[in-house]
C-alpha cells in the first residue's frame, strides 16, 4: 500500500487566505511539476504563503496537492478538494504534484540536480494510485509543459510523463474527424471554456483556441490548422 505523509495541517498556512474548494467529481487530470529550486517542501511552503511570484499577497498554502522529497517520501499538503494554484486556468480540475529539485528542461539550463530514482518510483506509485482512485486513464496525466511552462517538469520527468501517456500516433490523429463540435469538446475537456458544443464559431471558442495555442507555444492565430489539431487530439485522446 502506498505511504503518504499528510502535512496538510502541520505546514503553516497564510494568516488569512484559504483555498476555494471543489467537488471531487470535478477533478479530471494530474499535472506533474518540478520545484525549480533546491529547497525543502517546508521551505517552498514558506515561500508560497509569503508575497511571491504567484501572488503579491501570498498564497493560502503550498501550491500543490502533493510533494515528493529527494528520498522518495510522498507528502500531501492540501486536501484534494482544494483548488490550489499550480497550473493557471486548469487549477479547478487538476491535481498538482511537485517533485523537489532543480532540473534542466527546455529553455532552462540552470538545473543543479536530477530526479532521484526514489522520486521517480514514488511518482509512479502516486500517479497509479490517483488513476485508480479517480478512474482516470494514462492520457489524463500531464506535465506542466503541456500548459505553457516548457521547463517544467524538466527533461527527465517530461519523458516520464510522455511515456506514461503513450501519446497516440500521427496516423491515429488523422482518423479523428476535425469538426468545430469536436474542437469545442476537446478544448472544454482541457478546461479552456470554449462554450457550448454547438458547432458555432463564437467569441468563446475563438478565445479558447487562442489560449490553447499560446499555452502550447503554437502560432496564436485562432485557426485550428494541422499543428494545433494534432496537439489538441494528442492531449485529449
Amino acid at each position: 500500500m502506498i505511504k503518504i505523509e499528510n502535512l496538510t495541517n502541520k505546514l503553516p498556512w497564510h494568516a488569512t487566505r484559504r483555498w476555494a474548494t471543489r467537488d471531487l467529481s470535478k477533478i479530471q487530470k494530474i499535472v506533474v511539476h518540478q520545484e525549480l529550486g533546491e529547497g525543502s517542501i517546508e521551505a517552498v511552503n514558506n515561500y508560497h504563503i509569503s508575497p511571491n511570484h504567484i501572488s503579491s499577497k501570498g498564497c493560502p498554502h503550498f501550491c500543490y496537492h502533493y510533494g515528493i522529497r529527494k528520498d522518495g517520501e510522498i507528502v500531501q499538503a492540501n486536501e484534494l478538494s482544494s483548488i490550489t494554484w499550480h497550473v493557471g486556468n486548469h487549477n479547478k480540475e487538476s491535481i498538482g504534484i511537485m517533485i523537489q529539485g532543480n532540473f534542466d528542461g527546455p529553455e532552462y539550463d540552470l538545473g543543479t540536480s536530477e530526479p532521484t530514482a526514489e522520486q521517480v518510483q514514488s511518482l509512479s506509485e502516486l500517479v497509479d494510485y490517483l488513476i485508480k482512485a479517480f478512474n482516470f486513464t494514462n492520457q489524463d496525466v500531464y506535465g506542466h509543459h503541456h500548459f505553457g511552462k516548457p521547463a517544467c517538469p524538466g527533461y527527465v520527468l517530461q519523458k516520464w510523463v510522455e511515456d506514461k501517456r503513450k501519446d497516440i500516433s500521427d496516423e491515429e490523429v488523422v482518423k479523428v474527424e476535425k469538426t468545430l463540435k469536436e474542437i469545442q469538446k476537446r478544448l472544454n475537456k482541457l478546461g479552456y471554456a470554449a462554450g457550448p458544443v454547438d458547432g458555432i464559431h463564437g467569441i468563446k471558442t475563438l478565445a479558447a483556441i487562442r489560449r490553447f495555442q499560446k499555452d502550447q507555444q503554437l502560432e496564436v492565430d485562432g485557426v485550428v490548422g494541422p499543428s494545433t489539431w494534432q496537439r489538441l487530439v494528442k492531449l485529449t485522446s
